[in-house]
């Protein structure tokens, strides 16, 4: 459940109170904290929702003098406040403090945790004036948040500010202030020297039917106090930034994959059926927002996008697919539109004139649309330091706001891409300094973050069906191309074919990092949780999975002492026979017995990889040496288990180590079987001394598989149970078993080979390796072949895809 705070988690004193807990909070939270300031962060918020818009970015502006692994060519701080001046900046000392703040806020991140995407990956488009965020801005987001609670941060999610002091707005007041915050089991009095407001805008105050792309909690009640206390006002009330988003989508925090698109591969009409403006006079990014602009000039904001066939297979992913009709009536139907006017459109699309011609052919399809808000851009006037100015022009010196909340007095009503996030950071940083210089250093213990609810249940769907929705909104959104190979492999098969989705689904090694930087993971309503859903997926290729397998391992494993207690004679079977194996069990019987099942079992797995390989084919690139040696390469290291994260940090290496290890010790205990067999053509039969090839490279063998597989139960057992599937962790826990049993039944039997326990513990051993080699084909343990050729085929199509990309534009 939740943690709801108490007055009592609350400290009666702060010298720095943050209200809001998005980028531009966290971030002037950090900076006052580092210096020495007792910071206290309240946000009405849940846990899961901490971060407030910035959890729907992906990139930020920032200005830089020489290309950077992050960053292409260059980008100077005085274009930069170019730019601004260009869209309309109000004041040019905030383009300023804003352009050449930003040209240290990408090592800054960097320094506090936040990962960047290098461009030379080949996942991003080119971009010289914006950073891209590793993960997106969910993941920017727990990187502050651990950042800021590991310097001793209190954040206090579900608190409002129910009151605020109105001396916070006298220039001559020296504090401390008297607020009260609102909690959810009652109120709470404290006193703070500053304030710093970072609670958003108003986007959440919403007029039907527009819709907030961000979280619900901005609804502006610390900005409409200041302005009533009298704070001087920047932008226009009203306006914010909009783009066209599906009216079927969740009204609130549907971010960026509730916008639409294909305004300018048809016609868009309006509640009454006509079209009302060119769609495709700006076929660029910018049309998402002019089509919006164009909507909310109109009295009814609602508009329907129109496609023909032919426009449908240039549409890109969107979240929900268009409605279909193959008559202009049943389309007008399906609507709500006036069918004569629709009829009308459909015949003559090009009146009023069009940019660009269009051909309208049935079947039809449509698009709901109404205007989503971003940001607002109405909110208060601040000076670089990010000082709250009063009506008269005198800056508040204990009150400061920055955020989307002083947006109007940076951007004026203009849009740059990324400088939402740059003003937020840049300003809250300086925000910070400032606050934390005006009080005295105070200490405070580090306080951990809330813990996150596990989401609630969700009625589980088919694998292939819940696949398709969560991969579509994946590709739809886009953020995370660089966290690992499943999404860039993802965009380039959108259709999702059976075999795309093995392919998919064996790309993943199940290190979760995008369950935790993901946006609309549980408990959001769209609730993509990546990790479980193609560990669904990947279960389905495990035909021999399940409570069949396991009575059949141990039937064998059990069954071969048994049948050796029945049918040898126990003189033979206890007697001491100094290791010698053979005397149990003749050699052409333990050698037919094993050629016979690892034979099968090769001979399987050849045909199920042939199978695989031809499955997933996808875009089809051509293997070449270079391909093969990257994708080989990619499998050996395990280098996607190098660089994943969870909501507290690093994972750390634990896992790649655990896996080499095992990998490592199955290889070194095959090595030992080889030696051993080879000694025995040479003449030299079982038993070998301690100090020989084959006992070495066994025993070693063992040992690291133990320690490998002991290592992964444990980290099993610490994982959070919300991105796992149960059945792939019961066919992960079962595989361990295998291996234990294994690796153990064989350490076992060379410690005890020379004591009357010998003849039996061999046939407990021969009775794992055939149930393990049995099963082998259809089972967990064959998942490092299958990832190896998806490994080889994403390689192949990565290095199509990288040439292309470093091709001169025409």
């Amino acid at each position: 459940m939740t943690h709801t705070p108490t007055p009592a988690d609350l400290p009666s004193h702060t010298s720095v109170l943050v209200v809001g807990a998005g980028l531009a909070g966290l971030c002037a939270a950090i900076e006052a904290r580092q210096v020495g300031a007792a910071v206290l962060v309240v946000d009405a918020a849940p846990p899961e929702r901490l971060g407030g818009n910035a959890r729907h970015g992906r990139n930020i502006r920032v200005a830089n003098d020489v290309e950077t692994p992050f960053q292409r060519d260059a980008y100077p701080a005085a274009e930069y406040a170019a730019d601004l001046a260009r869209i309309g900046c109000p004041d040019p000392a905030l383009a300023t403090a804003l352009a050449e703040g930003s040209a240290e806020l990408a090592p800054w991140l960097q320094a506090q945790g936040v990962r960047l995407e290098p461009w030379a990956e080949g996942h991003l488009p080119y971009s010289r004036r914006t950073v891209f965020l590793r993960g997106g801005g969910q993941a920017l987001v727990n990187a502050l948040l651990r950042r800021a609670a590991g310097l001793g941060v209190l954040i206090r999610p579900l608190c409002e500010v129910a009151t605020l002091d109105p001396a916070l707005l006298d220039p001559a007041a020296k504090g401390p202030f008297s607020l009260e915050i609102r909690t959810g089991t009652g109120p709470h009095g404290l006193t703070a020297d500053t304030v710093i407001l970072a609670s958003g805008g108003t986007g959440a105050d919403l007029v039907d039917p527009a819709a907030n792309r961000g979280t619900p909690e901005q609804l502006g009640a610390p900005l409409r106090w200041a302005l009533a206390q009298g704070a001087k006002d920047a932008g226009t009330p009203g306006d914010g930034h909009v783009v066209a988003v599906d009216a079927r989508a969740a009204r609130h925090d549907a971010g960026i994959v509730s916008r639409v698109d294909g305004m300018h591969l048809g016609i868009v009409v309006g509640a009454d059926g006509k079209r009302f403006y060119d769609e495709a006079r700006v076929t660029t990014p910018a049309r998402h927002s002019v089509m919006a602009r164009a909507m909310v000039a109109r009295p009814d904001p609602r508009a329907w996008i129109i496609l023909g066939e032919v426009a449908l297979a240039d549409l890109p992913p969107v979240l929900l697919p268009p409605l279909k009709a193959e008559t202009p009536d049943a389309l007008a139907q399906l609507c709500g539109l006036d069918p004569q006017a629709l009829t009308a459109m459909l015949s003559a699309p090009s009146d009023p004139p069009r940019s660009a011609p269009v051909t309208l052919a049935p079947p039809y399809y449509a698009i709901p649309v109404v205007p989503g808000i971003g940001f607002t851009r109405y909110g208060l006037a601040i000076d670089p330091q990010g000082r709250v100015i009063c009506a008269n022009g005198t800056p508040a010196p204990r009150f400061f706001a920055v955020g989307t909340i002083s947006c109007g007095a940076v951007l004026g009503a203009g849009y740059l891409s990324g400088a939402g996030l740059s003003l937020a950071a840049v300003f809250g940083r300086l925000a910070g300094q400032a606050a934390a210089a005006l009080v005295p250093p105070a200490s405070a213990a580090p306080q951990p973050l809330p813990k996150l609810p596990p989401p609630a249940a969700r009625v589980a769907l088919e694998a292939r069906g819940e696949a398709q929705r969560a991969l579509n909104i994946c590709n739809t959104c886009g953020f995370c191309t660089g966290l690992c190979a499943v999404f860039p492999a993802a965009q380039r098969r959108p259709a999702l074919a059976p075999g795309d989705l093995r392919h998919l689904a064996h790309l993943c090694h199940d290190c979760r990092s995008c369950a935790y930087d993901c946006q609309y993971a549980p408990p959001h309503d769209l609730a993509v949780n990546l990790p479980a859903t193609l560990a669904a997926a990947r279960r389905v290729e495990y035909k021999g999975e399940g409570r069949g397998a396991e009575v059949l391992f141990w039937a064998l494993t059990l069954g071969l002492p048994l049948l050796a207690l029945i049918f040898l004679p126990w003189a033979a079977l206890f007697g001491t026979h100094q290791g010698e194996f053979y005397t149990v069990l003749p050699h052409r019987l333990m050698a037919g017995g094993a050629g016979a099942v690892f034979g099968w079992a090769g001979l399987a797995l050849l045909a199920r990889f042939v199978l695989y390989w031809r499955a997933i084919r996808g875009p089809g690139a051509p293997v070449t040496w270079a391909a093969l040696k990257a994708g080989l390469r990619d499998a050996l290291s395990l280098r996607n288990l190098g660089d994943c994260e969870t909501r507290t940090g690093s994972a750390g290496q634990g896992r790649r180590v655990a896996h080499h290890l095992l990998a490592g010790g199955f290889l070194l205990t095959f090595l030992a079987t080889v030696a051993g067999y080879i000694l025995h053509l040479a003449g030299h039969p079982a038993p070998y001394p301690v100090v020989s090839v084959p006992v070495i490279l066994g025993a070693s063998g063992g040992v690291a598989m133990l320690s490998g597989l002991g290592h992964l139960h444990a980290m099993r057992r610490r994982l959070d149970p919300v991105p796992t599937h149960p059945a792939m962790a019961r066919a992960d826990g079962f595989a361990r078993v295998q291996l234990a049993t294994l690796a153990g039944t064989g350490l076992l039997l060379l410690a005890l080979r020379d004591t009357p326990l010998m003849g039996l513990l061999l046939a407990l051993h021969l009775g794992a390796v055939a149930g393990f080699a049995l099963l082998l084909p259809f089972g967990k343990l064959a998942h490092g072949g299958f990832r190896t050729l998806s490994l080889i085929r994403h390689a192949a199509e990565e290095a199509v895809q990288l040439d292309k990309s470093r091709r001169p534009k025409r």
